[in-house]
C-alpha cells in the first residue's frame, strides 16, 4: 500500500512538473511608447497613464504602467513592478504635468496636495483621471507606439 501511494506521489509531482512552464502565468509585457505634446509642441515632465479601459478591474488580467516624457515628448511605459510594458489590451490614457506658482514642473515624487502656495496642471482636468479622460489606446502583440496632442483649456 505505501508502494502505491509513493507511485501515486511521484506521479503526481512529474505531472505538475510538466505542466508548470503552461501554467496560468501573468501575459507577455508589450512594448509601448509614444510622444505627447500639448497645444501642438512637444511638452516634457508630463505622466501618461495606460489604465485598462475595463468595467470591472482585474490585476490577474489587467495591467496598467506610466511613463514621463522627454524634452522631446517621447515616453516608454513601464509596469509600476519595474517591468517596461504593460499588457495586450484597450487602455483609457491620462496626462498630468503639474506645476507649482512659479510655473516649474513638480518632482515626479511630489503628491500636488503637499505644495505650499498651491499647483495646476497644464492638462486639462478631464485628461487626470481615468475615468474621465476621452484618450484611449489599443495594445497589441509586439511594439506599439502612439502620438498624442493635447489642447489646453485656455
Amino acid at each position: 500500500m505505501k508502494l502505491r501511494l509513493l507511485d501515486c506521489l511521484k506521479a503526481t509531482l512529474i505531472l505538475l512538473i510538466t505542466l508548470a512552464p503552461f501554467g496560468c502565468g501573468k501575459p507577455p509585457m508589450q512594448t509601448v511608447t509614444g510622444t505627447v505634446q500639448l497645444d501642438g509642441k512637444p511638452v516634457q515632465h508630463c505622466k501618461v497613464g495606460f489604465f485598462p479601459d475595463v468595467t470591472e478591474f482585474n490585476p490577474e488580467r489587467h495591467g496598467f504602467g506610466f511613463g514621463v516624457t522627454d524634452a522631446a515628448g517621447k515616453f516608454e511605459i513601464q509596469h509600476p513592478q519595474g517591468e517596461k510594458g504593460i499588457w495586450s489590451g484597450d487602455y483609457k490614457v491620462t496626462f498630468t504635468l503639474w506645476v507649482d506658482s512659479k510655473g516649474q514642473p513638480l518632482p515626479m515624487e511630489t503628491k500636488p496636495s503637499e505644495v505650499e502656495g498651491g499647483v495646476r496642471n497644464l492638462f486639462p482636468e478631464k485628461y487626470e483621471a481615468p475615468s474621465s479622460t476621452p484618450q484611449t489606446a489599443s495594445v497589441g502583440s509586439g511594439t506599439n507606439e502612439f502620438q498624442f496632442s493635447v489642447q489646453s483649456a485656455q
